[in-house]
Protein backbone atom coordinates (compact mmCIF):
# COMPACT_ATOMS: atom_id res chain seq x y z
CA UNK A 1 0.00 0.00 0.00
CA UNK A 2 1.46 3.35 -0.98
CA UNK A 3 2.07 5.92 2.13
CA UNK A 4 0.50 9.17 2.13
CA UNK A 5 2.87 11.12 0.39
CA UNK A 6 4.27 8.51 -2.29
CA UNK A 7 3.50 8.56 -5.93
CA UNK A 8 -0.34 7.41 -7.05
CA UNK A 9 0.05 4.20 -9.72
CA UNK A 10 0.02 6.38 -13.03
CA UNK A 11 -2.42 5.50 -15.75
CA UNK A 12 -2.12 7.67 -18.75
CA UNK A 13 -5.33 9.06 -20.24
CA UNK A 14 -5.77 9.49 -23.80
CA UNK A 15 -7.27 12.59 -24.18
CA UNK A 16 -7.15 12.70 -27.46
CA UNK A 17 -9.18 9.58 -28.67
CA UNK A 18 -11.46 9.34 -25.96
CA UNK A 19 -14.10 6.79 -25.38
CA UNK A 20 -17.62 7.41 -26.05
CA UNK A 21 -18.59 7.35 -22.23
CA UNK A 22 -15.96 10.42 -21.76
CA UNK A 23 -17.06 12.52 -25.24
CA UNK A 24 -20.51 12.07 -23.62
CA UNK A 25 -19.08 13.69 -20.04
CA UNK A 26 -17.31 16.43 -21.65
CA UNK A 27 -20.64 17.46 -23.44
CA UNK A 28 -23.09 16.84 -21.04
CA UNK A 29 -21.99 16.21 -17.34
CA UNK A 30 -19.31 18.62 -17.72
CA UNK A 31 -21.44 22.13 -18.95
CA UNK A 32 -24.74 21.31 -16.97
CA UNK A 33 -23.50 19.79 -13.77
CA UNK A 34 -19.55 20.37 -13.68
CA UNK A 35 -19.36 23.90 -14.54
CA UNK A 36 -22.26 24.89 -12.00
CA UNK A 37 -21.09 23.39 -9.22
CA UNK A 38 -16.98 23.16 -9.46
CA UNK A 39 -15.86 25.92 -12.22
CA UNK A 40 -18.26 28.45 -11.42
CA UNK A 41 -17.30 28.32 -7.55
CA UNK A 42 -13.91 27.97 -8.20
CA UNK A 43 -13.59 31.20 -10.43
CA UNK A 44 -15.97 32.98 -8.48
CA UNK A 45 -13.55 32.03 -5.44
CA UNK A 46 -10.60 33.60 -7.24
CA UNK A 47 -11.99 37.42 -6.66
CA UNK A 48 -10.92 38.60 -9.96
CA UNK A 49 -10.98 42.29 -10.65
CA UNK A 50 -11.83 41.45 -14.26
CA UNK A 51 -8.49 43.14 -15.84
CA UNK A 52 -6.29 40.48 -14.97
CA UNK A 53 -4.24 38.25 -17.28
CA UNK A 54 -5.33 34.67 -16.43
CA UNK A 55 -3.70 31.28 -17.89
CA UNK A 56 -5.59 27.97 -17.36
CA UNK A 57 -3.70 24.90 -18.23
CA UNK A 58 -5.52 21.67 -19.35
CA UNK A 59 -8.27 23.23 -20.44
CA UNK A 60 -10.12 20.40 -21.94
CA UNK A 61 -13.79 21.29 -24.19
CA UNK A 62 -13.46 24.98 -22.37
CA UNK A 63 -16.28 25.13 -19.82
CA UNK A 64 -14.42 26.40 -16.76
CA UNK A 65 -12.51 28.66 -19.86
CA UNK A 66 -16.00 30.19 -20.37
CA UNK A 67 -16.50 31.17 -16.65
CA UNK A 68 -12.92 33.12 -16.58
CA UNK A 69 -14.06 34.84 -20.08
CA UNK A 70 -16.64 36.36 -18.05
CA UNK A 71 -15.09 37.10 -15.20
CA UNK A 72 -12.53 39.07 -17.04
CA UNK A 73 -14.74 41.23 -19.02
CA UNK A 74 -13.26 44.70 -17.77
CA UNK A 75 -10.16 44.34 -19.91
CA UNK A 76 -8.65 41.23 -18.48
CA UNK A 77 -7.87 38.17 -21.04
CA UNK A 78 -7.90 34.22 -20.63
CA UNK A 79 -5.50 31.96 -22.50
CA UNK A 80 -6.64 28.21 -22.09
CA UNK A 81 -3.78 25.33 -23.06
CA UNK A 82 -4.35 21.97 -23.52
CA UNK A 83 -2.52 18.97 -25.08
CA UNK A 84 -5.37 17.32 -26.52
CA UNK A 85 -6.36 18.85 -30.36
CA UNK A 86 -9.55 17.13 -29.38
CA UNK A 87 -10.17 19.09 -26.49
CA UNK A 88 -8.59 22.13 -28.05
CA UNK A 89 -10.96 22.30 -31.36
CA UNK A 90 -13.77 21.69 -28.81
CA UNK A 91 -12.92 24.41 -26.27
CA UNK A 92 -12.34 27.00 -29.43
CA UNK A 93 -16.09 26.28 -30.61
CA UNK A 94 -17.53 26.64 -27.41
CA UNK A 95 -15.45 30.12 -26.69
CA UNK A 96 -16.68 31.67 -30.37
CA UNK A 97 -18.81 34.56 -28.76
CA UNK A 98 -15.75 35.65 -26.73
CA UNK A 99 -13.25 38.21 -28.03
CA UNK A 100 -10.90 38.00 -24.33
CA UNK A 101 -10.38 34.88 -24.97
CA UNK A 102 -7.59 32.04 -26.78
CA UNK A 103 -6.93 28.53 -26.97
CA UNK A 104 -3.61 27.52 -27.44
CA UNK A 105 -2.90 23.22 -28.36
CA UNK A 106 0.44 21.99 -26.90
CA UNK A 107 2.95 21.42 -24.18
CA UNK A 108 3.49 24.70 -22.36
CA UNK A 109 7.20 23.52 -21.40
CA UNK A 110 8.17 23.77 -25.04
CA UNK A 111 5.21 26.40 -26.15
CA UNK A 112 6.29 30.11 -27.43
CA UNK A 113 3.71 31.87 -25.06
CA UNK A 114 3.79 35.15 -23.56
CA UNK A 115 4.37 35.75 -20.16
CA UNK A 116 3.55 38.03 -17.62
CA UNK A 117 0.43 36.29 -16.50
CA UNK A 118 -0.87 37.65 -13.41
CA UNK A 119 -2.69 34.04 -12.55
CA UNK A 120 -2.38 30.51 -13.40
CA UNK A 121 -5.53 27.72 -12.68
CA UNK A 122 -6.55 24.31 -12.91
CA UNK A 123 -8.61 21.82 -11.95
CA UNK A 124 -7.96 18.78 -12.01
CA UNK A 125 -4.78 18.14 -14.63
CA UNK A 126 -1.53 18.02 -12.48
CA UNK A 127 -2.50 13.96 -11.42
CA UNK A 128 -3.07 13.53 -15.29
CA UNK A 129 0.56 14.27 -16.62
CA UNK A 130 3.40 11.54 -16.24
CA UNK A 131 4.76 11.98 -12.87
CA UNK A 132 9.04 12.57 -14.68
CA UNK A 133 6.97 16.05 -16.54
CA UNK A 134 4.99 17.38 -13.78
CA UNK A 135 7.73 19.43 -12.14
CA UNK A 136 9.20 20.50 -15.57
CA UNK A 137 5.86 21.44 -16.42
CA UNK A 138 5.28 23.50 -12.72
CA UNK A 139 8.48 25.24 -13.87
CA UNK A 140 7.04 26.28 -17.40
CA UNK A 141 4.04 27.82 -15.31
CA UNK A 142 6.25 29.38 -12.91
CA UNK A 143 8.54 31.19 -15.95
CA UNK A 144 5.00 32.52 -17.07
CA UNK A 145 3.79 34.49 -14.20
CA UNK A 146 4.68 38.10 -13.83
CA UNK A 147 5.85 39.92 -10.85
CA UNK A 148 3.57 39.38 -8.07
CA UNK A 149 1.80 36.57 -9.71
CA UNK A 150 0.72 33.25 -8.12
CA UNK A 151 -1.23 29.97 -9.03
CA UNK A 152 -4.60 28.44 -7.67
CA UNK A 153 -5.87 25.28 -8.58
CA UNK A 154 -7.61 22.20 -7.73
CA UNK A 155 -6.17 18.15 -7.64
CA UNK A 156 -8.10 14.81 -6.40
CA UNK A 157 -5.87 12.72 -3.60
CA UNK A 158 -7.89 10.17 -2.86
CA UNK A 159 -5.67 6.96 -3.60
CA UNK A 160 -7.51 5.77 -6.08
CA UNK A 161 -7.31 8.34 -8.52
CA UNK A 162 -5.56 11.45 -7.72
CA UNK A 163 -2.10 12.93 -6.44
CA UNK A 164 -0.73 12.99 -2.62
CA UNK A 165 -0.77 16.26 -1.20
CA UNK A 166 2.67 15.93 0.40
CA UNK A 167 3.65 15.05 -3.58
CA UNK A 168 2.31 18.23 -4.38
CA UNK A 169 3.88 20.25 -2.24
CA UNK A 170 7.23 19.47 -3.03
CA UNK A 171 6.72 20.01 -6.27
CA UNK A 172 5.86 23.25 -5.89
CA UNK A 173 8.90 24.38 -3.39
CA UNK A 174 11.10 22.70 -6.27
CA UNK A 175 9.26 24.57 -8.82
CA UNK A 176 10.10 28.08 -7.00
CA UNK A 177 6.75 28.60 -5.76
CA UNK A 178 6.05 30.08 -2.03
CA UNK A 179 3.55 30.66 0.40
CA UNK A 180 1.90 27.01 0.05
CA UNK A 181 -1.68 27.03 1.33
CA UNK A 182 -3.36 23.72 0.45
CA UNK A 183 -7.62 23.15 1.84
CA UNK A 184 -8.92 19.75 2.01
CA UNK A 185 -12.40 19.92 0.27
CA UNK A 186 -13.36 16.29 0.45
CA UNK A 187 -10.98 14.04 -1.99
CA UNK A 188 -9.39 16.93 -3.40
CA UNK A 189 -7.75 19.28 -2.06
CA UNK A 190 -7.41 23.12 -2.96
CA UNK A 191 -4.06 24.83 -3.40
CA UNK A 192 -2.77 28.63 -3.67
CA UNK A 193 0.95 29.50 -3.87
CA UNK A 194 3.06 32.34 -5.26
CA UNK A 195 5.87 32.56 -7.77
CA UNK A 196 9.07 33.05 -5.43
CA UNK A 197 10.64 36.70 -5.41
CA UNK A 198 7.58 38.03 -7.49
CA UNK A 199 7.32 40.95 -4.81
CA UNK A 200 4.17 41.50 -3.40
CA UNK A 201 1.18 38.74 -4.03
CA UNK A 202 -1.50 38.96 -5.85
CA UNK A 203 -2.63 35.01 -5.15
CA UNK A 204 -6.64 35.01 -4.04
CA UNK A 205 -7.11 34.41 -0.57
Amino acid sequence: MKEPGESREFRKPDFDKPSWLFRFAMAVIRPLLTGPFLFRPFVESLGLSGKERVLELGCGNGVCLAYLARALEKGGQAVGVDTSSFMAERARRRLEGFDNVKVRHGDIRSMDLTGNFDLVVFIHVLHDIEPEARLETLEALAGLLGPGGGMCFMEPVSPAHGIAPAEIGRLLEKAGFVDIRMTPMGRRVRVLCRKAGAGPSEVPS
